[in-house]
């Protein structure tokens, strides 16, 4: 294989794009094609490719069944065919991908390289979504996240090279962000198990595939990329580098492949956001007959017969980040003997996010005035009161003080400076031993650790004011989005501002893991039974969770009472926030973190009288706070928030590959051990007290006593795949297994943790007894191969679904309160069903200027139903992550030194979170976004590259339940990479 190109020297399905073809138009269009019928394919994909492409690679047989790390084999040779052709670029990356799928035993798709060190995209996540089935969630508008059949991250497994690598998420879930693609040879996900693969991915198992000397040519050969990122909402370019080298002897026998990448990014995004929609019947105020009125849920007065939704609060919001990214891989192999191949390789990956978050956050709390409901039950504007209206009205001050906060105020306004970091690091290490004692018999051992390290040192600080006037919500507001009518001469005014909240967080995690597999495979001949595998691994991993803040002392200053020093607020503009418009105030405070919390931890100005308290009492109460471990603000460990889990997984196989003239198959069964112990700490709440001037609520805790839960059971995972000719190039497959997805790590904690404020108590945690998901799954499919780049394929899946696992918000009875709970629990059934259309297609037969083009595209149809408990809530959800339509389509050219591709991937509504914020759903709108890859051979040594992601600068909006009740509109821009790749 070259840098550039496959050179495959056999009969080919169709004449090489190089070769000159002197037949008419139409005998090259049929060229390898037999009879008429492929011109109407041709012309079918050619127009449907347009509202569905992309470029849907395919895959290699498992493991153990075949190396995923081997070159896909040849077509089978095909009469009356040219002997050479040579295949390039993105033709050559379909051209592999294609033949992994149509090889492999079970159903899969690959994305293959387009070149040494050169995947498609710049990040692995964008490329995956490319395959059919498969759509991505993105972060600061990259790819992090993958969802395959509409299930989400936490559903699908991520191997690097065979291999569980650890992540720093509190979770399993893989972010695919903190690997540069340069390293990535393939990628291959496998739709339908078999026992020798992993267990863990009811949605998929996704395999990534670093580069392998001995695989790739022979010698000494290095690739070199020199570019930058520019993001557009924070026009700046950073650097972006990234090399690979390999070598091998003479001989072949001995290989080194080295690769890095370095790569820093700063981006943005601007948002507008509702934190969520109460549910309920509230206290409201209503000026009946010109009297202010406070009506409880159970008054006939009150506006609504049902329960109203009513907005927790209306924010603006500007979070810049600086990415940094730094990847090292190296692979050695060593071939002694014909019979024995040795492979150690290792990965490493140092990522870096330091961010910066300024928001202007209007908290609405009960009671709301004069609210205005529409047929929904959704409030689309109310007034929250303010301190003039408490003035004006003391009888009705008098009449309910005991039903009123904050003195009765709930019109404020705060300030919040946010820094959001995330520095982490990962790696993985591993060594595998293939021997051959006999040629019908293989023995391979694979041994491998990995680890991964996360700090999150944060700080969210907030200054913030009551307010004399009552702002007003307004649902309809300009431009599709709410607002708030604001007076920007007091909302902006330093003298009003008042010191309010402080939390500081260093939240660490550790994950660490090791892997041991044996598999053994011995062939047949002369028989329907080709080949027998046993094998058997053994998994363990540990996943530390802990928590480090200063929940103690972070609501010192609660109630808006102790005024700034002057010269510590300065003014941020933001003008062009989401465009500008839609009411939104020109500019907020922001201030120096550092010398903010200084003053706050000045002895005098912890003696200012806060929150009722006489001056001597405030002095106790300052002398109480100075006297913390650290300082007033000084992060400690809450033992109340540690998160060890251990996981051992024991695992034994057998598969046996049956087939005859025109099929081929495998069945088999994997069984599992899970044992689990979960360890932590009980913190008893002791006592809950209301914030003095404020609505937040504060927590005693008596000591911390070590406490440990065990869990363990037994999985049996059976699983068939057969694989049918039809013809030469007519494919049919069907597929049956059983699968698992185990609770995430993080949620198995004994950890629960304890907040909010107190119309709406708040409580989170772990929970040690989780069972795992488990799906009973079957899939037909269709594959037709019309040339050796070009296929068409159409398939169907049915998962039955029980022990749903589902992070969910519920109402839950603690300390005499009525709490809404966050954790992940079991309990869920149900199906998913669908639909998968797909192809790719090459015009490299038509000659000339048109030979260049080619389309790939696809199609997703996924139904769900769901049974849940419907007494918890006046909604009905499907399953989180799930869109009903996802559609991707590519148009590339390549001749002529030039490289072109167009890209438009589009996923209808989905559901990200049945009981999010308030309890209440959390869905996000359709979205599609276009993207374009350019480059140009200035030489054969020498490309200039340009790479746009979302051109079109696409927002993101989401909403609860409804359109109507808005929750989010997000705008992160577009984001181009350019630069040169060399190659020597």
């Amino acid at each position: 294989m070259t840098a550039k190109s496959i050179a495959v020297r056999r009969k080919p399905v169709f004449p090489s794009r190089e070769s000159r073809v002197t037949s008419s138009p139409i005998r090259r269009l049929l060229w390898g094609v037999p009879k008429m019928r492929k011109l109407w394919l041709a012309a079918a994909i050619g127009a449907g490719c347009s509202l569905s492409s992309i470029a849907i690679a395919a895959q290699a047989a498992p493991p153990q069944t075949a190396d995923p790390q081997t070159p896909a084999p040849a077509d089978p040779a095909t009469p009356d065919q040219p002997e050479d052709i040579v295949v390039t670029g993105i033709r050559a990356s379909l051209s592999s991908s294609a033949q992994t799928k149509r090889d492999a035993e079970q159903i899969v798709d690959s994305i293959s390289a387009v070149d040494v060190g050169k995947f498609p995209d710049a990040n692995i996540a964008e490329s995956l979504q490319r395959i059919t089935g498969v759509a991505i969630d993105r972060s600061g508008g990259e790819g992090q996240f993958i969802t395959v059949r509409g299930l989400g991250p936490e559903f699908n497994t991520v191997l690097i090279n065979g291999r569980v690598m650890a992540t720093d998420n509190p979770g399993r879930e893989f972010s695919f962000d903190v690997l540069s693609s340069n390293m990535i040879q393939r990628t291959d996900i496998y739709k339908s198990p078999v026992p020798e693969l992993q267990e863990g991915g009811i949605g998929a198992t996704v395999n990534i595939i670093t580069a392998r000397p001995l695989e790739g040519r022979g010698g000494l050969h290095a690739t070199a990329q020199l570019g930058g990122i520019y993001d557009t909402l924070r026009e700046r370019v950073s650097p972006d580098f990234a090399a690979t080298a390999s070598w091998t002897n003479p001989d072949r026998t001995f290989g080194i492949v080295l690769a890095g990448s370095y790569t820093k990014r700063q981006n943005q995004a601007d948002t507008i956001a509702v934190d969520g929609w109460f549910n309920g019947r509230p206290d409201i105020v209503q000026t009946i007959g010109g009297v202010p009125t406070l009506l409880t849920g159970t008054d006939p007065r009150y506006p609504a017969t049902g329960n109203i939704n009513v907005p927790q609060s209306l924010l603006y919001q500007r979070a810049q980040e600086e990415r940094e990214r730094i990847n090292v891989s190296g692979t050695v192999q060593w071939r002694p003997t014909d019979n024995l191949e040795i492979t150690v390789d290792g990965i490493y990956s140092k990522f870096d996010v330091s961010g910066v978050t300024r928001r202007m956050d209007n908290f609405m709390a009960a009671p709301y005035l004069n609210p205005t409901i529409d047929a929904n039950g959704t409030v689309t504007s109310q007034s929250m009161i303010g301190s003039d209206f408490i003035a004006a009205n003391p009888a009705f001050v008098a009449a309910n003080a005991g039903r009123l906060t904050n003195n009765g105020v709930s019109s404020k306004i705060d300030h919040v400076y946010n820094t959001t970091n995330r520095l982490s690091d990962s790696y993985q290490i591993g060594g595998n031993i293939k021997w051959n004692p006999t040629d019908a018999v293989e023995v391979r051992l694979d041994a491998s650790v990995t680890g991964a390290n996360r700090e999150s040192p944060n700080q969210y600080l907030v200054i913030g004011a009551l307010l004399p006037y009552n702002y007003q919500f307004d649902l309809t507001g300009g431009q599709g989005t709410p607002s708030v009518s604001f007076d920007n001469a007091i909302i902006n005014d330093p003298d009003r501002m008042r010191l309010h909240y402080m939390g500081i967080d260093a939240n660490r995690s550790r994950d660490r893991g090791s892997e041991f597999h044996l598999d053994t495979k011995y062939e047949v001949d002369d028989s329907i039974l080709k080949s027998v595998m046993i094998g058997g691994s053994y998994t363990e991993r540990r996943k530390i969770n802990r928590q480090f803040n200063n929940s103690d002392s972070n609501c010192t200053y609660c109630g808006y009472q102790v005024p700034i020093r002057a010269g510590l607020l300065q003014d941020y503009g933001w003008e062009d926030l989401l465009g500008g418009g839609r009411n939104i105030p020109p500019s907020l405070f922001e201030f120096d973190p550092a010398a903010l919390i200084a003053y706050m931890s000045d002895p005098a100005t912890l003696s200012i009288p806060t929150n009722g308290r006489t001056p001597e009492q405030q002095a106790a109460f300052a002398q109480q706070v100075l006297a913390l471990d650290g300082g007033p603000f000084g992060v400690r460990e809450q033992l109340r928030g540690t998160v060890n889990v251990q996981e051992k997984l024991v695992a034994g196989y057998m598969s046996m590959a049956f087939g005859g003239e025109n099929w081929s198959g495998n069945a088999g069964v994997r069984v599992i051990q899970t044992d689990v112990v979960s360890s932590g700490f009980d913190t008893p709440v002791t006592s809950i007290n209301n914030t003095p001037g404020d609505d937040t609520l504060q927590y005693t805790y008596g000591p911390a006593t070590a406490i440990s839960v065990r869990n363990s059971y037994v999985n049996a995972l059976p699983s068939a795949n057969i694989k049918y000719n039809v013809t030469d190039n007519l494919i049919a497959r069907a597929a049956f297994s059983q699968t698992i997805t185990r609770p995430t790590l993080t949620d198995l904690g004994v950890n629960n943790d304890y907040g909010g404020r107190i119309s709406i108590p708040l409580s989170s945690g772990g929970n040690p007894n989780l069972l795992p998901f488990r799906s009973t799954n079957y899939d037909l499919a269709l594959e037709w191969y019309i040339t050796r780049v070009s296929y068409l394929s159409i398939g169907g899946f049915y998962k039955d679904l029980s022990d749903f696992l589902e992070l969910q918000t519920l109402p839950v009875q603690r300390f005499g309160r009525t709490f809404q709970d966050t954790r992940t629990r079991n309990g869920q059934s149900g199906t998913i069903k669908g639909i998968e259309v797909g192809g790719q297609y090459s015009f490299d037969a038509l000659g000339g200027f048109v030979s260049g083009f080619g389309v790939t595209g696809n199609y997703t149809y996924v139904d769900s139903e769901v049974q849940r408990d419907q007494t918890l809530s006046d909604f009905a959800c499907g399953y989180n992550g799930l869109s009903p339509h996802s559609a991707n389509g590519s148009v590339f050219y390549e001749k002529y030194g030039i490289s072109a591709r167009v890209s438009y991937n589009w996923r209808s509504d989905y559901l990200r979170n049945c009981r999010d914020s308030q309890s209440r759903p959390r869905n996000r709108q359709a979205y599609g976004q276009l993207d374009f890859n350019l480059s140009y051979d200035v030489t054969d040594n020498f490309q200039l590259y340009l790479q746009g992601v979302n051109i079109t600068n696409e927002q993101i909006q989401e909403f609860s339940a409804i359109e109507d009740r808005f929750l989010l509109l997000q705008d992160t821009g577009a984001r181009y990479n350019f630069g040169v790749r060399a190659k020597f």
